[in-house]
């Protein structure tokens, strides 16, 4: 009765045991559905696994990272500074224990999982009905021929256009580099929220050109031929990276995760939809840029970048378009006095021109700045610094006012 009693008792037992669902936390800054196929195919394996997928910005994953009591147990993301926090309290599987097929992009506790290009991305019916010809690189956006025909994902949202500005920066020089963007910037028809949604607009017409990855590009191609894509001449490799973290409470599941996306079968299949990346192993299909991208100066000014470029672009749009336009407007008029000239000069330096310079970039009071959204005093500095930039565009804008309005005085 009692051998009777302890049987039952293992069944019921065995039979909680096999329906109780476990769980894996997995944070990204990409698109969950980017992520979705392989979990599936995961939980294949796994079907009383219950999977959750975290989309954040790289602040705030970053902020969810830093904090003592989180449950993530995958990162997924293709910004390497999301990933400092957990190498620096050594809270990662090393990548010698998830796969034995290391990739040269790999580092000690980051894995690639496959990685892209960068270019631009043009709607070649809408070029042709504005008559516009298909850009060859990010400089030629400057052109005033795409006047309110461009758009672009601001650093603060997307990690990878954090690096194409960054590349930008580091190759031109600091105040050249800001000086392009805002000029860029003086053609903008949208900032938008996302990289991803980059080639959205682009492939609806909101927009006509604009800068993104190519497995963003790919996948708007697939489905609208007359979509195109041209890759930069220098690009960078911008990987995809994923990691397993090996805290005391991490999900035994993270390791398995990552394993089986590093593993043949899903490499075999990430050339496709959705993901459209090169494979981890794979050799680049486009030009590499001659010199590497400076990480640590990267994560140094990271949120000097993202902040300066969304007080001076983002949120001065309106003012930076009008003082483009008429830049552009001056330079078509014949015969400009000295006077004129000047004036003219110094209109287009206020408009390209940040407010932070190369010699105060590198100064402790700008170095330090922190994510807005949580410290106070980087918040009131930011709004100064915008408040300084609204100021430089209005007076380039009176200035070629004065220029055009004295035109017309003349008989």
């Amino acid at each position: 009765m009692l051998f009777r009693r302890f049987i039952v008792l293992i069944l019921i037992s065995g039979t909680a045991f096999a329906g109780s669902r476990e769980q894996l936390v997995i944070l990204t800054t990409d698109n969950p559905a980017l992520l979705s196929p392989g979990v599936e195919l995961f939980q294949q394996h796994y079907p009383n696994l219950d999977v959750q997928i975290l989309q954040r910005h790289e602040a705030d994953a970053l902020a969810m990272l830093s904090a003592p009591n989180h449950d993530v147990d995958v990162v997924s993301s293709s910004s390497i500074r999301l990933f400092r926090p957990l190498t620096n309290h050594n809270a990662l599987i090393p990548v010698a224990r998830l796969t034995p097929h290391k990739s040269p992009m790999d580092t000690e506790y980051i894995a690639v999982l496959g990685y892209s290009g960068y270019g631009l991305i043009w709607n070649q019916r809408h070029l042709d009905k504005h008559q516009l010809p298909a850009p060859q690189r990010l400089e030629a956006l400057t052109d005033p021929l795409y006047y309110n025909h461009l758009v672009m994902s601001s650093p603060s949202r997307s990690a990878t256009t954090h690096q194409m500005i960054e590349k930008l920066l580091q190759r031109h020089g600091w105040d050249h580099g800001w000086g392009l963007l805002l000029q860029v910037g003086g053609n903008l028809d949208s900032v938008s929220a996302s990289s991803e949604k980059v080639s959205h607009i682009v492939a609806s017409g909101q927009a006509d050109v604009g800068l993104v990855i190519d497995s963003d590009a790919k996948a708007q191609h697939a489905l609208f031929p007359f979509v195109h894509f041209r890759y930069q001449p220098d690009s960078l490799i911008l990987p995809g990276y994923l990691a397993a973290l090996s805290t005391d409470s991490s999900s035994p599941y993270g390791k398995n995760f990552v394993q089986f996306m590093l593993s043949e079968v899903v490499q075999k299949q990430i050339e496709e939809a959705p993901l459209y990346k090169l494979r981890r192993h794979a050799r680049p299909q486009f030009e590499v840029a001659t010199f590497p991208l400076n990480q640590e100066l990267l994560h140094q000014r990271a949120i000097l970048v993202q902040q300066l470029f969304d007080i001076s672009i983002s949120k001065q749009l309106p003012l930076l378009n009008q003082a483009w336009h008429m830049i552009h407007e001056v330079r078509r008029l014949p015969g400009l006095e000295p006077q004129q000239a000047t004036q003219l000069a110094r209109a287009v330096t206020l408009a390209s021109t940040p407010v932070i310079r190369h010699e105060q970039a590198h100064q402790p009071a700008f170095a330090a700045l922190q994510d807005p959204s949580r410290h106070t005093d980087s918040a009131q500095k930011l709004e100064s610094l915008q408040d300084a930039m609204s100021r430089q565009l209005q007076e380039s804008i009176q200035l070629t006012q004065a220029i055009l309005f004295s035109q017309k005085q003349v008989p």
